[in-house]
């Protein structure tokens, strides 16, 4: 545990309105919770803050009835570095400190104070510049028993994240206009499809996908579709961050697949919510011209030039499918 100094402004990722402490009552999903966590740790970090370690433990009765494969409870996925203030600081300081919302942290703020950070404003925007620094504490904080997918020795050049659970099936032109909504799992079979086209080969796809398997039976029969699960949500983000392309879902957590991997990623129109790479075609060898290594695709769109050369087998990756 850092040290508590009266001189010290501390930042605190405040996960659920009702946060206990040491567990919260209800609040959103990993990916959503990850974007309050990394835009503390990046203001923090630029204004030499200390962090006090958030309360990822929750517990939401509705995961219990309708996702008992996940509760989400994320009690076990992350611990704290020397970083973060922790118990016993964590409780006296939260408790003595003048609580600073984030939208004052341009005022001139009081030594002792801890400025609050709450929800997803602005979603990646704030951090997305930091992405070094957001990856490296992401890393540090993970338990390593969730690192078999992000060590893998040979990932699969494709990843798609079909988002279900909680997300609501829609007609069109709901599927876009409104979050939380479930992509048309024929769009999914569609862009690989047209990828593998693109390629001229059949390459290997992870498949991640909190649905059921009848859901995804479709996609699933695909030749060379292998759905993976590495034990957890993180588990998957961080594998998923291992490919080389990404089919996405409208969702945050395949936002963060996309950016703690830097992948090239395919989005259903309407749900590229921002910009989320910093790198370019250029520099990766693959064109000479604008990169747009995130793009918005329906079917019938022509992909862009990229694709082959950004997914055309190398040595020590996966073969591909007879």
């Amino acid at each position: 545990m850092s040290q508590l100094n009266s001189n010290t402004i501390y930042a605190y990722p405040r996960l659920s309105t009702a946060d206990l402490w040491f567990m919260r009552l209800g609040g959103n999903g990993l990916g959503n919770l990850l974007i309050t966590w990394a835009r503390c740790i990046a203001s923090a970090r630029r204004h030499g803050w200390q962090v006090i370690w958030p309360t990822w433990f929750s517990y939401k009765a509705k995961n219990w009835r309708l996702n008992p494969y996940d509760v989400r409870t994320y009690s076990d996925l992350f611990r704290p570095t020397d970083a973060y203030v922790t118990w016993p600081g964590k409780p006296w300081r939260l408790m003595r400190a003048r609580a600073t919302p984030e939208s004052l942290v341009e005022r001139d703020i009081k030594p002792g104070s801890v400025v609050q950070f709450r929800g997803m404003q602005g979603f990646f925007a704030p951090f997305v510049a930091d992405h070094g620094h957001v990856l490296s504490e992401l890393l540090a904080m993970t338990r390593a028993v969730h690192f078999d997918g992000w060590r893998a020795a040979e990932p699969a050049p494709i990843a798609i994240h079909v988002r279900r659970g909680d997300f609501i099936g829609r007609a069109a032109p709901a599927t876009v206009e409104l979050h939380n909504s479930q992509l048309p799992l024929e769009w999914y079979i569609k862009a690989l499809k047209a990828v593998r086209e693109e390629v001229g080969q059949p390459l290997p796809v992870w498949l991640f996908s909190d649905g059921k398997n009848q859901e995804l039976d479709a996609l699933m029969r695909l030749p060379g579709v292998q759905r993976v699960s590495f034990g957890s949500s993180i588990a998957d983000i961080l594998a998923m961050a291992r490919c080389r392309f990404l089919i996405a879902s409208g969702s945050t957590f395949s936002m963060w697949g996309s950016y703690l991997g830097q992948l090239p990623t395919l989005w259903h129109s309407g749900k590229l919510l921002q910009p989320l790479l910093l790198d370019d075609a250029v520099s990766r060898g693959w064109s000479s011209g604008p990169s747009g290594l995130e793009f918005e695709w329906t079917d019938g769109d022509a992909l862009p030039a990229w694709i082959g050369p950004a997914l055309t087998p190398i040595e020590g990756d996966l073969t591909t499918i007879d």
